[in-house]
């Protein structure tokens, strides 16, 4: 298990259980694979609890077992420190509490929790004009900073109060630099989940955002 011992004071497997918080876990209503939970953590703290699921064909013969190959290369703690090393250099992602893993023979279960963006909605929810900007800085952020988003997409890009973009779900994300083609590769995805989730008018905001982004860029680039 890793923790944030600023957060979590006492470390429980518990805490990845969603019964163990009894009516205060509640199922998160977009995305999650149904393994995900909105919960308060002793001491007060909003925080997002998710297991992790398998997708695709494998999802619906494996759900959420993943095989064994030691413990730094685990989804959660992976996650955990990319999103800790992000943190560190200011880019808005929720703040990783605790990840632990469950091992299992040949093969392991994990559980990743993070701090909740209060009032946050995913950006599938609000395809408006004005947001593009916020989101694209977001995004070009990210590979400024030398990280690459495994699954961006509308939902996995969240807008607060202040219509600040924060960018959620790490898993299988990687550091380390981001190449062109990796760069486009990420705006590729979210293109296809503009057209998915709003038909032409996703791809008419992906446009936008695609320019915002090229801006953004070019800006960190100096």
């Amino acid at each position: 298990m890793l923790y944030d011992p600023a957060v979590i004071t006492q470390p429980d497997p518990a805490l990845f259980d969603p019964a163990t918080h009894g009516e205060q876990a509640r199922p998160v209503g977009a995305g999650g694979r149904q393994a995900a939970w909105f919960l308060s953590l002793p001491g007060g703290t909003q925080a997002a609890l998710r297991h992790y699921r398998r997708g695709g064909l494998v999802g619906k013969l494996v759900r959420a077992t993943y095989v064994w190959t030691g413990e730094s290369d685990t989804r959660a703690f992976a996650e955990f420190r990319l999103m800790a090393e992000l943190r560190d250099a200011g880019l808005a992602v929720p703040r990783p509490l605790a990840a632990g893993y469950w091992r299992h023979g040949l093969g392991y279960r994990a559980a990743l929790l993070t701090e909740r963006i209060p009032d946050a909605q995913p950006l599938a929810l609000r395809l408006e004009d004005a947001l593009c900007e916020p989101a694209a800085q977001a995004i070009a952020d990210m590979h400024a900073a030398g990280a690459w988003h495994a699954d961006l997409n509308l939902y996995n890009i969240l807008i607060d109060r202040q219509n600040q973009a924060w960018l959620i779900d790490f898993d299988r994300g990687r550091g380390g630099g981001v190449d062109a083609a990796a760069r486009q590769g990420n705006l590729a995805r979210l293109r296809r989940s503009c057209e998915k989730v709003a038909g032409a008018r996703g791809v008419a905001f992906w446009a936008l955002l695609a320019r915002s982004y090229e801006a953004a860029w070019r800006a960190r680039q100096g």
